[in-house]
């Protein structure tokens, strides 16, 4: 099964066989590898390969995907067939990527940040998000406090060059 997946600013090729034996052959654009899953009681999933192991939550929203690999955490858009999400960091802003609460404001308005610096945590579904800046640039503005619940789409911060 061959999908595309927006990472930030960038489209991932994912391409999975499996399961054979138990294992799965995974290709992420031009790297290979081989996993073994095994699904745990509470939802998670353990992933062994030749590197080791690592527990891994998916949390499925719509298009999105809130993975939280060990202490590592992603979101992941499904692009559909021929169709590209616009792109939300091209104007600046930031974006709450599903309903929650801001947890913590990490930067400040005029700071200079460099790309994939976390600017805002934001918790939703038992699990800590954090926006990060997609790429250098300075804060224009806050529209995030801690403590507010926000909506999905709804901006946190605004980045100019």
């Amino acid at each position: 099964m061959k999908t595309e997946w927006r990472d930030g600013d960038r489209t991932r090729i994912v391409e999975l066989d499996g399961p054979k034996d138990g294992r799965y052959r995974v290709r992420i654009d031009d790297g290979e590898f081989e996993v073994q899953v095994e699904r745990l009681d509470d939802g998670r999933f353990e992933l062994r390969s030749e590197l080791g192991a690592a527990v891994a939550e998916v949390t499925a929203v719509g298009t999105r995907r809130f993975v939280r690999l060990g202490v590592l955490d992603f979101v992941l858009e499904r692009e559909m067939q021929g169709t590209r999400r616009r792109q939300r960091a091209a104007g600046g802003g930031l974006e709450a990527p599903m309903p929650g609460a801001v947890t913590r404001v990490m930067v400040a308005v005029g700071e200079t940040v460099t790309r994939g610096q976390p600017l805002v945590a934001v918790e939703a579904m038992k699990m800590e998000h954090l926006i990060r800046a997609p790429r250098d640039g300075r804060i224009k503005s806050l529209k995030a406090l801690a403590g507010e619940m926000v909506a999905p789409g709804t901006a946190l911060v605004e980045l100019e060059d």
